[in-house]
């Protein structure tokens, strides 16, 4: 087998990425690219929508593997499951008639064993994965499904899921996190070997307790929550055991530790923390959703600026939440945003429609495939689910910039959701 992997690797091949622009999408593709092949980054943005059957065989014409690392925009029940349902069908259709080869999915590790029910829980979201996966297996193509366990990088969103206030409870449920870097090489490596008509998973190095998994995070990133260990609190309201979150025998390990990453990623933020608005002080679930959306804001402003330089922050204040009862499943959020000059935000997307409408200064935006453009007082714009923000920051490096952002997104889902 490695024999024939090596040979595949070793010519070059057309592979499509569906989901490109995403976290692990566009590391994947600059890893295959690095590696002499060509690579299509398809998503709704490049005019490759698996939902509608848009630009599928355009995009699949010649292609002898197809990576799919798309999500569904929604965590509930019903919308993730016709998202799955509904992208498998077509892509997989179109894949038979291009004449793929290999088709590689990636997924959770321990999917089939997150189907529990509880309130808020995301085990509808597990059982759409579990179908998109038996598409998979009954198409007819040879695949290989990768099943990988929590990245890093999501850590602060199992935070936010169980934050009450000042408290977050959370289960003592083992994990063995990794980071999404070493699941895009995993992935890589996968997509360039023989289909295995199976499933391989992939891991961090280490495992290590849900409860203390956060603890050390807040305390990286000097955040003032508490963690409370309730063996009762499950995992994003799905009963756990120890067997529900790690892999079985003989995973693929990564080699990044959680405390490599940590001092990696928050090198400055405990220099910040006092000045960020207390997770405490906005009520509930829209104080999870925007300290969540502060906590990428201020962070990647401050990123690339020297330690002995007075931060950038980002100031949020929220004007209204309210549920959606003509959309069901949907909620509005509304925020004021602040930029003080020279603030930026991260690279970014929302599971979430955002419309902007500029107050003061001028701010520039762009998401990827679009144009930058710079907004002043009066303006407007907008992104959508799918969209990658890009660029988002204060056209001055001297006078403060404020504009008013409506989310309308589905209830209990970030809000934000790291990407490169």
């Amino acid at each position: 087998m490695k024999d024939k992997a090596s040979e595949t690797e070793s010519k070059t091949m057309k592979i499509v990425i569906i989901g490109g622009t995403g976290l692990i999408g566009s590391k994947v593709v600059n890893i295959l690219r690095q590696r002499g092949h060509q690579v299509v980054a398809a998503s709704p943005s490049s005019g490759v929508n698996t939902l509608t059957g848009e630009g599928l065989a355009e995009a699949l014409a010649g292609a002898q593997v197809v990576v799919d690392v798309a999500n569904s925009p929604s965590f509930e029940d019903k919308p993730a499951l016709e998202f799955f349902e509904t992208s498998g069908r077509n892509l997989l259709a179109a894949e038979k008639t291009a004449g793929v080869r290999h088709h590689m999915a990636l997924s959770v590790v321990g999917t089939d064993r997150l189907l529990g029910s509880g309130p808020g829980s995301l085990s509808g979201y597990f059982r759409a994965k579990m179908a998109q996966e038996n598409l998979i297996k009954a198409s007819g193509i040879p695949f290989t499904i990768v099943h990988a366990t929590q990245f890093f990088e999501f850590v602060k969103n199992i935070a936010q899921s169980a934050t009450d206030g000042s408290t977050i409870r959370l289960s003592p449920v083992l994990m063995q996190p990794m980071v999404s870097d070493d699941v895009a090489v995993a992935v890589a490596d996968v997509a360039l070997g023989e289909p295995m008509n199976a499933m391989v998973e992939v891991a961090g190095p280490d495992k290590i307790r849900q409860d203390e998994l956060v603890r050390q995070f807040l305390t990286a990133t000097g955040d003032p929550r508490n963690v409370v260990t309730d063996a009762n609190a499950g995992y994003y309201g799905i009963k756990v055991n120890d067997q529900s979150l790690v892999p079985g025998d003989n995973p693929r390990l990564g080699t990044t530790r959680f405390e490599e990453w940590l001092s990696r990623t928050t090198p400055q933020k405990k220099a910040i923390e006092p000045q960020a608005t207390p997770p405490s002080s906005l009520p509930g679930k829209v104080g999870k959703v925007v300290t969540l959306l502060l906590c990428g804001i201020v962070f990647a402003a401050l990123s690339n600026v020297a330690a002995t330089t007075e931060p950038k922050e980002a100031k949020l204040t929220e004007l209204m939440s309210k549920d959606l009862t003509d959309l069901p499943g949907k909620e509005g959020l509304m925020l004021v945003i602040e930029y003080p000059p020279g603030s930026s935000d991260p690279i970014h997307r929302h599971n979430a429609h955002g419309f902007i409408y500029v107050l003061e200064g001028s701010i520039v935006m762009q998401v990827r495939g679009g144009k930058e453009v710079t907004l002043t007082p009066g303006q407007t714009f907008y992104e959508g689910p799918e969209d990658v923000h890009v660029v988002g920051r204060n056209a001055s490096q001297t006078k403060p910039a404020k504009f008013v952002v409506f989310f309308v997104k589905d209830k209990g889902a970030p809000v934000l959701v790291p990407t490169n």
